[in-house]
């Protein structure tokens, strides 16, 4: 039992590191299993248009709404594989 909870223990540090990414008209967002944010770049400069801020705005948001749900999802993938009272 003590080896499966430090294996379950190790999957769980490695899963929160693992880094995730999306990328969408020319915005790329990079997150960690944890879902803190390691990095937003921004390709497209006119998605930079002072006149339209809420363009970029919504693309961010977009990315993010997208990353957490991949993130959640291979989350989930886990558990299966992880015995009944173990989880993240």
């Amino acid at each position: 039992m003590q080896k499966l909870q430090k294996e379950l223990e190790q999957k769980t540090e490695e899963f929160m590191e693992q880094e995730f990414k999306a990328s969408k008209h020319g915005v790329t967002v990079v997150a960690k299993g944890s879902k803190k944010i390691v990095s937003i770049k921004i390709e497209d400069s006119n998605l930079l248009d002072p006149e339209d801020p809420e363009i970029i705005e919504d693309v961010i948001l977009l990315l993010l709404n997208e990353l957490f749900t991949e993130i959640d999802e291979k989350q989930q993938a886990l558990m299966p594989a992880m015995p009944s009272g173990f989880g993240f």
